[in-house]
């Protein structure tokens, strides 16, 4: 479960305070510490291109063309692209919050937004026997199997863009296991809408 376990610590250049984040948000960029390495996003990748047909490629689960709504449960706020960077310069790098990839691991090694870790949804299925472990690595408490969230991390999940709904299914795992809505945000853009913007793209397994 380690790598759930997230150090992170606010940059030189940047004060977790929301006026500095603004600035950060305003120039469509973020620059932060993320378990321990400096992570900068920008619009500035030079492969726009290959990662925009590429994600908009990868299939959805539905078996057929289909679009997922724009408020993807009750409760849960969907947040734009400028937002998305406001909560990882604030809520990531103040160590209160995660942003989660809910896609399978095999889809995230195509290419991930910096400053994520990956919870792919059947992981908090009711069939996982170790969901538990995962929503404790998630700062939950458990006392005579009752859960409690005082301590729960805020999360913003996305996953491949609107025409997949991997994000949806996690976020009703997390719901369904008692997480309160008002900690869940919703990235409805995914990959797809994060590689037309060109905004920064990681590869590999991380």
């Amino acid at each position: 479960m380690s790598r759930w376990t997230i150090a992170v610590t606010a940059g030189i250049c940047l004060s977790a305070s929301a006026l500095v984040a603004q600035e950060y948000v305003t120039e469509a960029k973020a620059s932060f510490i993320f378990n321990g390495e400096r992570i900068k996003i920008s619009r500035e990748n030079r492969e726009v291109a290959r990662y925009a047909e590429r994600f908009a490629a990868a299939g959805g689960r539905c078996g057929a063309p289909c679009i997922v709504p724009s408020q993807v449960a009750d409760g849960v706020k969907s947040l734009d692209e400028t937002e998305v960077l406001e909560f990882l310069v604030t809520q990531v790098a103040g160590n209160a919050g995660l942003m989660v990839d809910a896609r399978m691991p095999d889809a995230r090694a195509q290419g991930f937004i910096p400053g994520t870790v990956s919870l792919p949804h059947p992981t908090l299925s009711p069939e996982n026997a170790f969901r538990k472990d995962i929503l404790r690595a998630l700062g939950v408490r458990e006392f005579d199997g009752v859960f409690n969230f005082t301590d729960a991390r805020k999360l913003l999940v996305y996953d491949n863009g609107p025409s997949t709904d991997d994000a949806g299914t996690l976020v009703r795992h997390l719901l369904n296991e008692g997480y309160p809505a008002d900690l869940i945000h919703y990235y409805r853009g995914g990959m797809q809408v994060w590689a037309v913007l060109g905004f920064s793209i990681e590869e590999g397994t991380s």
